[in-house]
């Protein structure tokens, strides 16, 4: 087969006359009328060529080559009307195109093939038999995966998906120990555990419940309910030499300690809630004394008459709802 990179851009040949219909003839244009156009018709049909000895003998060899050329030009025409309007596959045998080669219509390509250069593919093709119309994502993805470390051993397969296995197991056991069950690991927590919001979560459930709680610092409960208690809750006290003022502050504590050498004297107190009780106790060797009233006005302490604490004494008062202190008997 000839080398397509051998072809002439332009054929060699050209047509011995022209003719067109009803047209005047022309010779130095090649252009022929009606009448010599029939005249050679007539010629062929009534096999002149053949007939006539004289010009047979001149024409012989020529007939035989067109004659040759008619085949070779069937074989042409029979290859390219298959192509055009059958569906029968054209097999071409390995054709190096340096140029611009087209194709159109319905082509199938089999074996190895090998496209350098720009490639300008227009409509659906098939990889495999499967239809791709989008070129550009198709390719973006195979280069993708050429910066990707392939699976070069069953060994490695296996410790891939080994460790694909465990990282799935860790997250099924995380989602688990969120829902509600299963066991997560909190022997060392660097950072807050907090709820996602305020007020809305528990810690366990009313039948399962944690069961020691070890806390430093401040519990800061909204709400307390206990069985019991192992020990007694150990009071918040305030021991004080002095007081700033005769209206004394006791929102954060429950006993009142007073060790002064001086008299002191307290006309009310400052609850932190209506029920809390306070301790007042006097190891100084000064009194202490407690103004009472009968008013009934807010931090004052209810009583007709005054209270003297001594050395080595204690009272006790409680607060009820209007902030009136009374004595605990």
């Amino acid at each position: 087969m000839a080398d397509v990179r051998n072809f002439k851009p332009q054929l060699s040949s050209s047509r011995m006359f022209k003719y067109v219909k009803g047209e005047s003839k022309d010779f130095d244009d090649k252009k022929v009328d009606d009448k010599f156009y029939n005249y050679m018709t007539s010629s062929y049909e009534t096999q002149d060529y053949l007939n006539d000895g004289y010009q047979f003998a001149l024409t012989a060899p020529l007939i035989y080559q067109l004659d040759l050329l008619k085949e070779d030009i069937d074989d042409i025409h029979t290859h390219l009307s298959q192509s055009k309007f059958t569906d029968n596959k054209q097999k071409f045998p390995v054709v190096d195109v340096t140029k611009e080669f087209y194709v159109t219509g319905t082509t199938s390509l089999e074996g190895d093939t090998t496209i350098s250069g720009f490639t300008d593919i227009r409509g659906d093709f098939k990889v495999n038999g499967s239809a791709i119309s989008n070129l550009k994502p198709a390719l973006e993805f195979s280069d993708s995966l050429r910066a990707k470390t392939l699976i070069s051993s069953s060994a490695q397969m296996a410790s891939d998906i080994s460790g694909s296995f465990t990282a799935l197991s860790a997250s099924i056991a995380t989602d688990i120990g969120n829902a509600g069950g299963g066991s997560t690991d909190f022997t060392s927590v660097d950072s807050v555990l907090a709820p996602d919001a305020d007020d809305s979560r528990d810690l366990g459930y009313s039948n399962r419940q944690w069961r020691n709680l070890y806390i430093d610092g401040t519990a800061n409960i909204d709400k307390l309910s206990a069985d019991s208690f192992t020990k007694p809750i150990a009071p918040v006290v305030l021991t004080a030499t002095s007081l700033k003022s005769s209206t004394v502050g006791v929102t954060g504590i429950n006993t009142l300690v007073l060790n002064s050498s001086n008299a002191l004297s307290i006309q009310g107190l400052v609850p932190a809630h209506s029920g809390q009780e306070i301790t007042i106790m006097n190891i100084g060797s000064g009194a202490v004394t407690i103004t009472r009233s009968t008013k009934n006005q807010a931090r004052t302490i209810y009583g007709s008459s005054n209270i003297t604490i001594n050395q080595h004494q204690a009272y006790k008062f409680v607060c009820n709802p209007s902030q009136v202190w009374y004595q605990i008997s």
